[in-house]
């Protein structure tokens, strides 16, 4: 009951505010030069004066004494047919005491799409607000008090955002303004943010944005008040998306400090699992699509990133821990700073862009191709051509669903980085599984009579259908764990190239073809060999692969949260052979080289 009781304190505040800023808005419609001009207006202030008497009766107890003492000079004002500058200022008077009462505003991580927002904004304003926002919709016509022209300079510059954004959940009593809360609160924050920049100049440059939380709060004329220019307004009005993670199309680096900072409000909050998630977030969607471009600049500051945001997130979660939060993000942030400044004023040379791009597909291809080439030849040595077929639709398949799960999440769901992460640490984990059944059967038969006598007995009858499904499900999983990540890491790399995509795609070629030569070579020595060295180096390839594929499947899901991570003393990190500096993937690698031996040594004996 206390909590309803609190959301409903909450609710009638909002309101308030709402009324509060509308009476600002709305007075100079009413009276001017100490006459009234439009009598329904006029009597919707009064009207909505009372309101805001009655509901200043629920305020906070801390300011509600102040309340009821500007609110009776409100009513006095609007009695008096006052000037409207001395309104407007009373009125601001008014929002400013009962925002410093009230929690701070929860937002979404995340906007609805431009696409999405220009469609609601047709399908549910344009018929009053018009289809640019002027008010002069077709259902216009004699509506009192008329819809609100979103142009208007004057008017918008006594409007908040917050206001905007009640007024598009909850409507506004008394006049046409319908309330859109069907709407999800991301299509309704981007709708307030489309709406609220339309009377701004999107031209103007500012080398300082308005604070999120000032600029959503305040009116642009209370932020010009507190020294705020008008440029930096205009700029923070219509660059609101900047402030969003995944819907700025900015780059990884703006991402992740947009996305720090809300994991910091959310920690001083109090919500420590938003503000984990948050972090969590600041780096896969954020930071990790940077990675190959730093890396090529500054290896050491690429590396001292991903320690400290790890180090962030093990202590994010926990209640108490503000000093040490604050003092991890303002370090990070710093960081942040300059690695942006790193990609922007050294910017990617001609050659590092190559090599990024070489060594995005050759990391994310080199496993993919020898566990399918592993596979192939097997089947190929076992006299089971037939199955190739399987083999081939399994990883095909994989590249067409990595690739279409990359559209679906940018132009129809959301996918967040952590989501990713988990498929791809799955994914990996289980491949690992299946590789290390594969290869201990191998060894098993890595003695030229035991294969012999395998295919006589038992090739024909174990390698059926089934089996063969099985084959194409771990091509699939193979192939597929990597395509997602790598056309994210190419679509960031090509935002950072902006006019030298052409080194991207020669580095993406140059890559094409060491993998083909790598194939060609496996594909043409392998038939060569005895079967029982064939048996042997395939099997020792595969049992490498899979000590890769655990501790990459490892590190995917730390980085999703699912796991601990708890550093190593020394950086014994190698990337390319899936060795982390933390205990939790180290000590599965160790426990499956154990379990390698132990059982190796028994099928020996």
């Amino acid at each position: 009951m206390a909590n309803s009781s609190a959301d409903t304190q909450s609710s009638d505040m909002r309101q308030l505010l709402q009324l509060a800023e509308y009476v600002g808005v709305d007075y100079s419609e009413a009276v001017a030069n100490g006459e009234v001009i439009n009598p329904g207006e006029y009597s919707e202030m009064t009207e909505f004066a009372g309101l805001i008497g009655e509901k200043t009766e629920q305020a906070p107890e801390s300011v509600r004494s102040e309340m009821q003492h500007l609110v009776d000079k409100l009513k006095q004002l609007i009695n008096n047919k006052a000037d409207p500058e001395a309104v407007v200022a009373l009125t601001s008077m008014l929002r400013d005491t009962l925002l410093s009462a009230l929690p701070k505003l929860s937002l979404p991580s995340k906007l609805a799409s431009e696409k999405r927002v220009k469609q609601l904004f047709q399908q549910t304003c344009a018929a009053c607000h018009g289809a640019s926002g002027q008010g002069d919709g077709l259902a216009a016509v004699g509506l009192e008090p008329a819809p609100t022209n979103f142009t208007d300079r004057e008017r918008a510059n006594n409007r908040s955002l917050l206001g905007l954004f009640d007024a598009v959940s909850d409507g506004i009593d008394g006049t046409a303004m319908a309330s859109f809360s069907h709407l999800s609160e991301e299509e309704r924050w981007a709708l307030t943010f489309y709406v609220g920049s339309m009377a701004f100049n999107d031209g103007v440059d500012a080398e300082q944005k308005v604070a999120l939380s000032e600029l959503i709060n305040y009116s642009p004329n209370t932020l010009l008040q507190r020294s705020i220019s008008s440029n930096a307004i205009d700029y923070s009005r219509t660059h609101a998306r900047d402030y969003f993670a995944g819907s700025s199309g900015k780059d990884p680096i703006t991402i992740a400090r947009v996305t720090l900072d809300q994991a910091l409000l959310a920690y001083q909050q109090g919500n420590y699992s938003e503000a984990k998630r948050l972090a969590i977030s600041a780096y896969l969607d954020g930071f990790e699509l940077a990675e190959n471009a730093l890396n090529s600049k500054a290896p050491e500051l690429m590396r001292t990133i991903e320690r400290d945001m790890m180090a962030l997130r093990s202590v994010i979660s926990e209640p108490d821990q503000l000093p040490q939060v604050e003092e991890r993000t303002e370090r990070l942030q710093q960081e942040f700073e300059t690695a942006a400044n790193t990609l922007s004023e050294n910017e990617l040379s001609e050659s590092a862009l190559f090599a990024a791009s070489a060594v995005i597909l050759l990391r994310e291809g080199l496993e993919a191709l020898l566990i399918v080439l592993a596979i192939g030849t097997v089947l190929a040595r076992s006299g089971r051509k037939d199955g190739l077929r399987y083999v081939h639709a399994g990883w095909i398949t994989a590249l067409i669903a990595g690739v279409g799960t990359w559209l679906v999440a940018e132009y129809f769901i959301s996918i967040s980085g952590a989501s990713r992460e988990i498929i791809e640490g799955g994914a990996a984990l289980l491949a690992a599984v299946i590789l290390f059944y594969v290869g201990y059967w191998m060894h098993s038969k890595t003695q030229s009579q035991q294969w012999q006598r395998f295919i006589q007995e038992k090739v024909q009858t174990q390698l059926k259908q089934g089996a063969l499904w099985g084959l194409a499900g771990l091509a699939f999983l193979a192939v597929y764990r990597e395509v997602f990540e790598t056309v994210l890491f190419y679509q960031s790399l090509l935002l950072q190239a902006q006019d030298k995509g052409t080194s991207v795609a020669y580095g993406f070629v140059f890559a094409l073809v060491v993998l083909a030569i790598v194939a060609w070579v496996v594909i043409k020595y392998s038939v060569k060999l005895p079967m029982n060295t064939f048996f042997k180096a395939t099997t020792y390839i595969i049992l490498a692969l899979v000590f890769i594929l655990l501790g990459k499947g490892m590190s995917a899901l730390q980085e999703a949260a699912w796991f601990s991570h708890t550093q190593f003393p020394l950086d014994v990190t190698f990337d390319w052979l899936g060795i982390y500096a933390n205990w939790e993937s180290l000590s599965a690698q160790f426990v499956y080289l154990i379990l390698v031996f132990v059982l190796f040594k028994r099928q020996a004996s």
